[in-house]
């Protein structure tokens, strides 16, 4: 799925800083964020052996 999402200025500076501590373009940054977010809410369940690498494109 791909969604296109409007940041605040801090947002988008902080989405910055993130993709340049973790060496990632800012698409992969974004994604990574979110989805540590759903882990650590519990939002979405972390499977053993699960790949952050895969992408999938539906």
């Amino acid at each position: 799925m791909k969604i296109t999402i409007e940041l605040s200025a801090d947002e988008a500076v902080a989405l910055r800083r993130l993709a340049y501590e973790t060496g990632e373009e800012l698409e992969e940054a974004a994604r990574t964020g979110l989805r540590e977010f759903l882990i650590g809410t519990g939002m979405l369940e972390m499977i053993e052996g699960d790949n952050d690498n895969e992408v999938s494109q539906t």
